[in-house]
């Protein structure tokens, strides 16, 4: 259910999930794992948009998916056939250019840092290998791998014009785990979550607008404010929200605290006149 509800695009209140652009994505994208929002979280960002219609077409197409050499498949084959992580990037460099698990990840950093004096001689170590003064071998580059050097060329112009903008496989990680507990809470405790979220929010007036316009599309009431019932913050009302008292402008935390206590300890106010006679104080 909760990655349908994803799918369907209506993630208004899901972590990382709410732009429109983001939600389009997704209803093309029909996400069915907590790996495939890593894999949008990751694409949904410049650099690596541009390959996500080929991805979306890989996706469903399988059999459209092409690597520059079959040594891609290994590390690309789980984001059918592109570049989706900082993690990609190293691993490429190590299975095809023979590089240490540190160098790959030094060569990471100077491209995602574009220093382009270091990448024009990097590009030749990928391509041919490199040695130290003592003539031993720091890694073996593509061409001694069996790798033509059009590709090879080819490979290493992909990476470097992604890695700017690449997530790093962790991060993405953590966030889509974010997302998907949030989706979860939408999906089965949709009142209990929005109440959650609106007062989280409860100092944009534009949020909380909106995520009243979401409960009502979804059948949830949001109640108005009322001396009997509301609490300081949004709460859960059966399957609806009562309005908390703290989004009302002008109205302290104090002063909410003193209707609500007066509240339970003589019972509901029966009018108006009962109201401001038991909360008659400077206050006022």
């Amino acid at each position: 259910e909760v990655f349908d509800l994803i799918s369907s695009g209506n993630t208004d209140g899901v972590f990382q999930l709410e732009s429109a652009g983001m939600r389009q994505m997704l209803v093309n994208f029909e996400p069915s794992t907590v790996d495939d929002i890593m894999i949008a979280l990751s694409m949904y960002r410049p650099g690596p948009m541009d390959s996500i219609p080929r991805y979306i077409e890989n996706r469903h197409n399988p059999d459209k998916i092409k690597y520059d050499i079959p040594a891609l498949e290994s590390i690309l084959g789980v984001t059918y056939g592109c570049i989706v992580y900082q993690e990609q990037v190293m691993q490429v460099f190590r299975t095809l250019g023979g590089y240490s698990l540190g160098r790959a990840d030094i060569v990471r950093r100077a491209m995602a840092k574009k220093k382009h004096e270091v990448m024009k001689k990097e590009k030749e170590f990928f391509l041919y290998g490199e040695k130290d003064k003592d003539g031993n071998v720091i890694s073996e580059g593509a061409l001694a791998f069996g790798i033509s050097e059009e590709a090879a060329n080819k490979i290493f112009d992909q990476m470097s014009s992604f890695s700017s903008y690449a997530f790093n496989k962790a991060h993405a990680c953590a966030y889509s785990f974010v997302a998907y507990r949030t989706a979860y809470l939408k999906c089965h405790y949709p009142s209990e979550y929005f109440a959650s979220l609106m007062t989280s929010m409860m100092d944009s007036p534009l949020k909380i607008s909106q995520y009243t316009a979401e409960c009502n599309k979804t059948g949830i009431k949001i109640l108005p404010p009322s001396v009997n019932h509301s609490l300081e913050y949004f709460t859960p009302e059966g399957k609806n929200i009562r309005f908390g008292l703290l989004a009302i402008k002008n109205l302290g935390l104090g002063l909410i605290e003193r209707l609500i206590n007066e509240r339970r300890e003589n019972g509901k106010y029966e009018s108006f006149y009962d109201f401001c006679l038991r909360n008659y104080s400077r206050e006022f």
